[in-house]
């Protein structure tokens, strides 16, 4: 069984993890965009939820989940922070009214975060870390049906997700082209593997940035900023808006708090739409196409 301190821990360990490979996620960064943010947009995501963790003490799992999928949210940085933060939102939940964990309420909660992802995400692409968590929740269900323990619910999910990892560099071009795996899914994987207390011996051959793939994309700005509520809109309606003037449109909310992720050669657009909803905050734009350069893409 898991309770509201296990939980705590287990995102304070996940945060350290990526913390430590940020730079080679970064290194693989080639989809959607060769950007090669990342592993420090989920560095930056997990970091600020586990320093807001630090003074927070409540034994309720459902509790301390509802706590870190609202910090999650407020940090997330890039598309693969809203996902992390939907997945771990949807996984709240799915545990609404429990002080403790069992195998089969991890399992079940990791499929809702599963479908919380999915469903937020304009055209789910196969081959990201939204496979990851889709094995992953897959191998937890399967593990805590045959009567294992929350921890070892939790280690097959996590050994489900290192497979689905695996099968990412067949199943999106330019990562088959490259030879490597998703850069998401593999961020990912390290937060698993921290959270869980495992080790990583597995490390990716990674090309040098001098051959990667030149940016390509029609659309040049990260646009992300928070939208505290005071209006009614549909969040589905927001997203379907950012998609039509963008692409990796992502809306998600919590709590009256609407996270907004959209790439777009128009900004403006989707702030004006923003404040539609209520007033908007952590405004952040960046040019992707000098993140590449930078980068030496």
């Amino acid at each position: 069984m898991a309770d509201g301190s296990m939980l705590k821990k287990a995102i304070i360990s996940g945060a350290a993890q990526i913390r430590k490979h940020y730079e080679s996620v970064d290194a693989i960064n080639v989809f959607p965009v060769p950007d090669g943010d990342t592993g420090t947009n989920l560095s930056l995501t997990l970091g600020g939820c586990a320093e807001a963790l630090k003074d927070y003490e409540n034994p309720s799992a459902h509790e301390t989940a509802v706590f870190i999928a609202g910090e999650l949210l407020k940090c997330a940085r890039g598309n693969s922070g809203v996902i992390f933060s939907l997945i771990f939102g949807g996984f709240a939940k799915s545990i609404e009214g429990l002080d403790k964990i069992d195998a089969l309420s991890l399992a079940k909660g990791l499929e809702r975060g599963c479908e919380e992802a999915y469903a937020a995400i304009d055209k789910p692409t196969e081959g990201t870390m939204l496979t990851v968590i889709r094995l992953a929740a897959s191998k937890a269900v399967c593990a805590a049906e045959k009567g294992a323990t929350t921890e070892q619910t939790f280690i097959a999910a996590v050994e489900g997700a290192k497979a689905a990892l695996k099968s990412t560099r067949n199943l999106l071009p330019i990562l088959k082209k490259r030879g490597i795996v998703d850069a998401g899914a593999q961020g990912l994987v390290y937060i698993m593997e921290g959270m869980a207390g495992v080790s990583s011996t597995e490390k990716e051959t990674v090309q040098s940035q001098s051959e990667s793939e030149n940016f390509n994309s029609d659309f040049t700005y990260c646009t992300e900023f928070i939208i505290t509520r005071n209006g009614t809109g549909s969040v589905a309606d927001i997203r379907s808006f950012l998609g039509e003037i963008g692409d990796c449109p992502a809306a998600a909310e919590h709590s009256g708090i609407i996270k907004i992720h959209v790439h777009t050669n128009s900004p403006h657009l989707a702030l004006q739409k923003g404040l539609e909803y209520g007033e908007l905050s952590k405004i952040k734009i960046d040019n992707m196409r000098l993140q590449s350069i930078a980068s030496g893409k």
